[in-house]
């Protein structure tokens, strides 16, 4: 689970109380990574498309409760692993394109030598920003419609933890849909990612057997 901002996360977690009581780990092993889900999830596929990717399988694990979803995205990019910091760019230049930032602060999963960084973005949905050139937005949205499963509507609180590990994009993406208060179960999910190490084992501090 994400060490930085520990404390928002164990606030939010008291202040949901019993509302937690049914979440519950899925580990994707093949896939390596585990993230918890209310219930479980659908499963669907998506293509993952940008100027720096021509076209990427994407495995798309999703939810949707009361007035929230849960989707979680890994993106197969093992034949470009070598380029992740840009990829990584790439992705947080579309995300500021489908909304308007109001948070993007470093991530990590794993304690230690397992330490995993990453991106933790938090975007306020919005149509029709002024990109840098034509078409630029519109592209945006293809591209998170591509990777999600779903489009983020006008006035929804789009909360990422965001990733390039071994080859891979990893996406947990929680979202508020509009008209709903900002319950604390999206930053939840998106604070629930952990990894499998290379070797199929699960740090220690994961509570992993």
């Amino acid at each position: 689970m994400r060490t930085i901002g520990s404390a928002l996360l164990t606030f939010v977690t008291l202040a949901a109380g019993s509302a937690y009581a049914a979440w519950a780990e899925h580990p994707y092993k093949d896939l390596g990574f585990v993230v918890e889900f209310p219930n479980p999830p659908a499963s669907s596929t998506g293509s993952y498309r940008t100027q720096l990717v021509d076209a990427a399988p994407v495995h798309i694990y999703s939810q949707k409760q009361d007035n929230a979803l849960f989707i979680a995205s890994v993106t197969d990019l093992q034949k470009q692993a070598g380029d992740g910091a840009s990829l990584m760019t790439e992705a947080e230049f579309n995300l500021a394109l489908i909304g308007n930032i109001s948070g993007n602060s470093t991530s990590r999963v794993e304690p230690g030598k397992d330490a995993v960084f990453g991106r933790f973005i938090t975007i306020d949905c919005k149509k029709g920003r002024v990109p840098d050139q034509p078409g630029q937005d519109a592209a945006a949205q293809a591209w998170f419609k591509g990777a999600t499963g779903v489009d983020c509507p006008d006035s929804s609180r789009l909360t990422v933890n965001l990733f390039f590990h071994r080859g891979r994009m990893y996406m947990i993406s929680g979202i508020n849909l509009p008209g709903a208060s900002a319950g604390p179960a999206a930053l939840r999910f998106a604070n629930s990612i952990s990894f499998f190490r290379a070797d199929g084992t699960r740090n220690a501090a994961d509570g992993a057997q």
